[in-house]
């Protein structure tokens, strides 16, 4: 039973962490003057590689996230 328990934990840890990266992503985006694909062709190599890392992060996040519904929907 304790594992289950830490398995939940760690679940609603990674959905937490998708809310915060989605909302510190929209932020970001919204501050902008200009959209995400005049950004990226103004970017620099490491800001293109953080963004895709974000990309993959995000993409991550929410897989867990859609786990976390799912279960809560079975």
């Amino acid at each position: 039973m304790a594992g289950a328990g830490s398995v939940l934990t760690i679940t609603i840890i990674g959905a937490c962490a998708f809310l915060i990266l989605v909302a510190l992503n929209m932020v970001f985006f919204l501050n902008q003057d200009k959209g995400v694909l005049d950004w990226l062709k103004h970017a620099t190599s490491k800001q293109r590689i953080i963004a895709i890392i974000d990309v993959i992060m995000t993409f991550v996040c929410a897989l867990d996230f859609l786990h976390i519904l799912l279960l809560f929907l079975i």
